[in-house]
């Protein structure tokens, strides 16, 4: 069988105690299938890897069905049709979704949008900022957060895709922004690039002496991506009637037994604070909208994505462990070959 009749898979065969390991996902090579009418067969060109990823593995009561040990990884994927007999999915156009870890998929466009194109926007980077992470700082910044200009937004894993993102659109909506990160070459670039007004090494500071520093009337808006000790800080420095929208807490998913809650929750009283956790899938009826939006900022430059470019499938999940340890900047992609 040639490449285009044989998908490459991963599939989840056993539940991490902590990180994701070489027993968690096993290779597959199967045939793919004819297709029916209204399928159509897209080839993936890059599998978005997402903090979310090592939710879905394990056997937590979650936001939505957990991947069962046995069936395929689950990602969000862009790819190209190649062969198709549904009419909204024509050979050549590009489509995106969520599916599964795999070269070649055979789909009748569930969970699927075709893929608008950007003229002179790099198809790795329109993924990056469109799929996922864009619509989920938007969103969570206007509609879970209610944004408003001159606010103080603190982010925390600003050097990751969401965070990246989170930082530039506060901006474009009029906001003082300052980001969380874990390097020092991260935090220059979210202030030279990104135009962040502030940015924390978490590593080498002292992060509640220095939102302290950076906020002394305090955070209006917390866009929370990493939970512990970094929550803490931010909670300790939120204004009165100030808003801490829960987007993920990264430095928990690997954890092997409980973990503490934040021990400055009695701020929440203090402060009178609202705290809201959301997921983006939640909000799919505002995606045309909110997708317009990142359209218009990437033609017009105004939003930039750096692209953390791992190669080859086979590698997705030794890659994915890195969203865990601050190895990557921006947005992770796989790129298929």
């Amino acid at each position: 069988m040639n490449r285009q009749t044989t998908a490459q898979r991963w599939y989840f065969r056993e539940r991490p105690a902590e990180k994701v390991n070489g027993d968690t996902f096993e290779w597959r090579e199967e045939p793919v299938g004819d297709l029916a009418d209204g399928q159509f067969l897209l080839r993936t060109l890059y599998l978005s890897l997402d903090a979310t990823n090592r939710v879905w593995l394990s056997d937590w009561d979650i936001y939505m069905e957990p991947v069962q040990i046995g069936e395929p990884m689950r990602g969000f994927v862009f790819g190209e049709v190649i062969a198709s007999r549904h009419p909204d999915y024509p050979v050549g156009c590009h489509a995106s979704g969520l599916h599964t870890w795999s070269s070649l998929i055979v789909s009748d466009g569930t969970g699927f949008a075709p893929f608008p194109a950007l003229d002179g926007i790099d198809l790795a980077e329109a993924f990056a900022t469109m799929s996922v992470a864009g619509p989920t700082a938007h969103v969570g910044l206007h509609h879970i957060g209610g944004l408003r200009s001159g606010e103080t937004v603190v982010v925390s894993g600003a050097a990751g895709a969401v965070g990246v993102l989170v930082g530039q659109i506060a901006k474009i909506a009029g906001a003082r922004v300052i980001g969380i990160a874990g390097s020092d070459e991260k935090c220059a670039l979210l202030r030279r690039e990104m135009g962040f007004d502030a940015t924390i090494n978490y590593r080498t500071e002292n992060v509640a002496d220095r939102l302290g520093e950076l906020c002394p009337k305090g955070i209006d808006l917390c866009f929370e991506n990493v939970g512990g000790d970094i929550l803490d800080a931010s909670l300790t420095h939120m204004k009165d009637f100030g808003r801490l929208v829960v987007c993920g807490l990264i430095s928990t998913y690997n954890a092997a037994g409980k973990v503490p809650g934040p021990f400055m929750f009695r701020n929440l009283i203090m402060r009178r604070l609202t705290v809201r956790g959301f997921v983006i899938l939640d909000h799919m009826d505002l995606f045309p909208a909110v997708l317009a939006d990142l359209a218009t900022w990437l033609r017009d430059g105004r939003l930039k994505m750096p692209v953390h470019m791992v190669h080859g499938l086979e590698n997705a999940p030794e890659a994915l462990n890195l969203l865990y340890t601050s190895g990557n900047t921006g947005k992770l992609l796989v790129k298929l070959d």
